[in-house]
C-alpha cells in the first residue's frame, strides 16, 4: 500500500486513502513565496465570504480538493474548493452570532471530518465539541459531542473514527472512542507541568495513524512537542521529540509551537506561531530547519503567528497564517 519508506505517498481523509501526487519526503521543498488562497492578500481582515477573520483550524477533504477553515473571529465555519480558487466560500456551520445555542459559535478553532462527513468543532468559550451533519448549513442546529474544558483543536482517526480533543485548561488530551461516549484521557491530565506525564497549556494533537500509530501534541507552555504511544492514558510517560530548550527563535527552540503534521520517516512539520515560521525536525534530530517563513509581515514569503498547517494531494503546504487573516499555499517544487 505504501511502497516507498522514505515518503509520504498517501493521505487519509473520511477514512479513504488517497495518493499524493508529488509525495513528500524530508527532503522536499516548496516555493518561499506563497499564493493566497482564501481572506485578504493584504492581511486586512473582513466578514464576506472571500474574507477571513483570524483563522485557526482547517481540515482538507483531499477526496472533494475541498478546504475546511475555523474562521475564529466570525463565529462560523466555512468550506472552500481549491478546484475554484475564484470562488468565494459557503458556510456549513454558525454565522449566527456569537453565543452557545446549537446553531451557533463562539470561538470555533478545531475542525475535523469523520467517514460519514459529519463535522466537528471545538467550540472553545463554550467548553464544548459539537457535531453538525452532512451539508449543514447557517439554518443548522449541532448536537453536542461533549464537554470539554477550554478545548483547542482536535484530530479525526479516519480508520476507526476516534476524535482526540485538546483541553487547554485540563492540561490533557481527551480521546471519545470511536466518536462518541464520554472521554478518556489520552495524554496529560497530571496538572501543569514539565514532567514526561504532564502537559503544560497544549493546543495541537496529531494522531499518525499511517506510520508510527503514536499520538503527537504540541506543548506550547513547555516550547516543546510530545509523543505518545498508541493506547496511552493519564498514566503514559511520553517523549520530547522536538524542542523543550525553553523559549526561543533558536534552531532547537519554539516561541508557542500550534499544530504539527508527520511523514513515514518521522519528520516532524510544525507550526512555530510567534517565530513565524514552519519547522521541519528529522527524526531523532536535536534542532529544526525553517522550511516556510521566519519573519513577520504581510508579504508572500512572510508569515504572522501561523497556526493549523495541512498537506494537499499534490503535495503543497497550506498554512492558517492567523493574524495576516488569510490561507496561504506554499507549492511543492521538489518532491
Amino acid at each position: 500500500m505504501l511502497a516507498n519508506m522514505d515518503t509520504v505517498t498517501m493521505i487519509a481523509t473520511a477514512g479513504r486513502e488517497i495518493p499524493l501526487v508529488c509525495p513528500v519526503s524530508s527532503q522536499s521543498i516548496w516555493s518561499q513565496t506563497a499564493t493566497t488562497i482564501f481572506g485578504s492578500q493584504a492581511g486586512a481582515s473582513g466578514s464576506t465570504l472571500s474574507l477571513l477573520s483570524q483563522p485557526i483550524g482547517m481540515y482538507y477533504d483531499g477526496l472533494n480538493n475541498m478546504l475546511i477553515v475555523g474562521d475564529y473571529g466570525n463565529q462560523r465555519i466555512l468550506q472552500y474548493s481549491l478546484n475554484n480558487p475564484s470562488s468565494v466560500a459557503t458556510v456549513i456551520a454558525g454565522s449566527n452570532g456569537a453565543g452557545c445555542n446549537l446553531n451557533q459559535l463562539s470561538v470555533a478553532i478545531g475542525v475535523g471530518l469523520d467517514s460519514s462527513d459529519r463535522l466537528y468543532v471545538a467550540d472553545t468559550s463554550c467548553n464544548r465539541v459539537i457535531r453538525f451533519p452532512p451539508n449543514s448549513t447557517s439554518t443548522t442546529s449541532g448536537t453536542l459531542l461533549g464537554s470539554i474544558n477550554i478545548p483547542q483543536n482536535l484530530f479525526i482517526n479516519p480508520l476507526n473514527g476516534d476524535i482526540y480533543v485538546v483541553s487547554y485548561n485540563d492540561n490533557a488530551v481527551y480521546k471519545f472512542v470511536g466518536g462518541s461516549g464520554s472521554p478518556m484521557i489520552a495524554a496529560g491530565g497530571n496538572g501543569n507541568g514539565n514532567a514526561l506525564n504532564q502537559l503544560s497549556g497544549p493546543n495541537g494533537v496529531y494522531y499518525d495513524y499511517l506510520y508510527t500509530n503514536s499520538l503527537y501534541v504540541t506543548n506550547t507552555g513547555n516550547y516543546n512537542v510530545m509523543k505518545f504511544p498508541s493506547g496511552s492514558t493519564n498514566a503514559t510517560y511520553g517523549t520530547v521529540v522536538a524542542g523543550g530548550n525553553g523559549i526561543g527563535s533558536g534552531a532547537n527552540q519554539f516561541n508557542s509551537p500550534r499544530s504539527i503534521l508527520v511523514d513515514r520517516q518521522g519528520t516532524l512539520y510544525i507550526s512555530d506561531g510567534n517565530n513565524n515560521r514552519i519547522q521541519r525536525w528529522l527524526k531523532n534530530a536535536t534542532s529544526g530547519t525553517t522550511i516556510i517563513g521566519g519573519t513577520q509581515g504581510t508579504a508572500s514569503n512572510q508569515l504572522h503567528f501561523p497556526e493549523m498547517i495541512l498537506f494537499d494531494k499534490y503535495g503543497n503546504l497550506l498554512v492558517a497564517d492567523r493574524n495576516n487573516h488569510r490561507i496561504q499555499l506554499f507549492n511543492l517544487t521538489t518532491c
